[in-house]
């Protein structure tokens, strides 16, 4: 039996939920990781990921992957101009967008389905814009999410590097794992071109700020460039470092 997939809408928002094969079983609850752009860098990854957890090498998760009309605006934490021409501005509505989230989608998530509620159980991933959005959530909601995954995310966006100088890392407790490829952003000519120093100096900042090796997770390609290619490739291990492995299918998960 294989895992199964479903939509919804919730208050106008799309959803592409997964639910793991064991999903149903009595008494079985499950952790739930929300992943930005509809889930897409699960999705071209659900047949590994399914062996993973029938391996007993990651834990069973249910994802939501949320539905974005306009990704420049939502997945942005401030307005910016665009940054290629004839490209919209960068809209800065993700605090609306991360408090529908926060206040509408995971109340009806875990209302509806078997979730582990609290935040060592959910998880908050994305990819690109879908992961400065993520990292703004690590800051504004650390009481919802404790486990963010960045892929590639979008460090070179103005004034990101500074609101992190100003905002100290949330407290202990939380896991964060940041990954970037050394060919991302190699051929851009605009503020693009800085993706790996601002992600290797958001890095360093964030250990200058006290985080340890149990909190925060950082790996590389030196072959990755910035494309789904790479991003899905990376995300069973930000998953495996998230959340943990679990033990054989058929018996309940440790902890």
């Amino acid at each position: 039996m294989e895992g199964t997939f479903r939509r919804e809408v919730v208050q106008g928002r799309g959803l592409l939920i997964y639910l793991p094969r064991s999903y149903g079983e009595e008494g079985r609850r499950y952790p739930v990781v929300y992943l930005q752009d509809e889930g897409s860098v699960m999705k071209q990854t659900a047949n590994y990921l399914e062996h993973l957890f029938i391996a007993g090498e990651l834990r069973e998760l249910i994802f939501v992957g949320m539905v974005s009309p306009d990704r420049n605006h939502e997945y942005t934490p401030w307005p910016s101009p665009a940054v290629m021409p004839g490209s919209p501005d960068f809209g800065g509505g993700g605090s609306g967008y991360l408090k529908e989230l926060v206040e509408v989608i995971k109340p009806y998530i875990d209302g509806q389905y078997a979730t582990l509620p609290g935040s060592r159980d959910t998880g908050l991933i994305g990819c690109s814009l879908g992961g400065l959005i993520s990292m703004f959530a690590y800051y504004l909601y650390p009481d919802t999410f404790g486990r963010i995954g960045l892929l590639s995310a979008s460090f070179w966006y103005e004034g990101l590097l500074e609101f992190m100088r100003t905002h100290p890392a949330p407290s202990s407790g939380r896991k964060l794992y940041m990954y970037v490829g050394e060919l991302e952003g190699f051929y851009k000519t605009n503020v693009q071109k800085h993706m790996v120093p601002k992600t290797l100096e958001a890095h360093s900042l964030l250990l200058e700020q006290g985080l340890g090796a149990d909190e925060l997770r950082f790996d590389r390609d030196r072959q990755g460039t910035h494309d789904g290619v790479f991003f899905s490739r990376q995300l069973p291990a930000a998953l495996k470092w998230l959340f943990g492995a679990g033990i054989a299918t058929g018996k309940k998960y440790k902890g």
